[in-house]
């Protein structure tokens, strides 16, 4: 339904929620990942049930980022994207919401990942756990910080960068939407992971 062709390797999802860029379809966009943000809420309070058996302080700060991170999330879904006009004198207010958003979900699950690795001892499960939220998390924020650095590198130094901007330019990793969706599945597989792997622990220690 998107006007022309889409690739989610190369175009951010904000351009879903674009009624420049998405006209006719923007609004079933916005809605569908506003919906999915109202469903990720009861997460925040079945995180800190799963994590506070181990580290209660951490599991509050885990479920309280889940917790800002999804309100975030809904909010950028009514603050449409656009360049021109400011939003409670913010210019970039859905960026900014988005960026946030993602921000929250990072410190999440780098939480979660150390209530997992002091738990491994005590239960196989929590083990099994940790190393797969930290490939989940790891590598999505590995890619994005490199990227990062890769910008600022080349406004910092653009003769030293220009040869690594070259080989990536064209390549799926010097894109946004790119890491944004594999962050989107990367958050995705996260929650699942923990209801998954762990259910029979919080019914135990609960």
């Amino acid at each position: 339904m998107f006007p022309r062709s889409y690739d989610w390797r190369y175009s951010v999802i904000s351009h879903l929620l674009s009624p420049r860029d998405n006209p006719s379809h923007y609004r079933l966009a916005a809605g569908g990942l506003a919906l999915t943000g109202v469903l990720m809420l009861p997460f925040a309070g079945y995180l800190r049930r799963l994590l506070a058996t181990i580290a209660p302080r951490v599991a509050r700060v885990s479920a309280a980022s889940l917790l800002a991170g999804i309100v975030a999330l809904i909010c950028a879904c009514f603050v449409v994207p656009q360049h021109t006009h400011e939003v409670w004198r913010i210019r970039r207010m859905h960026e900014l919401l988005g960026r946030s958003a993602a921000g929250f979900f990072a410190l999440t699950m780098i939480c979660a990942c150390w209530c997992a690795w002091k738990g491994r001892d005590e239960n196989a499960a929590a083990a099994c756990l940790f190393w797969i939220w930290s490939a989940l998390t790891l590598l999505p924020l590995a890619g994005i910080f490199c990227s990062e650095a890769l910008l600022l590198l080349t406004q910092l130094e653009p003769a030293w960068s220009k040869p690594i901007r070259a080989m990536l330019r064209h390549s799926v990793f010097w894109h946004l939407g790119f890491w944004e969706w594999t962050g989107a599945a990367a958050i995705f597989a996260f929650l699942c992971a923990a209801v998954l792997l762990m259910p029979s622990q919080a019914d135990v220690k609960s």
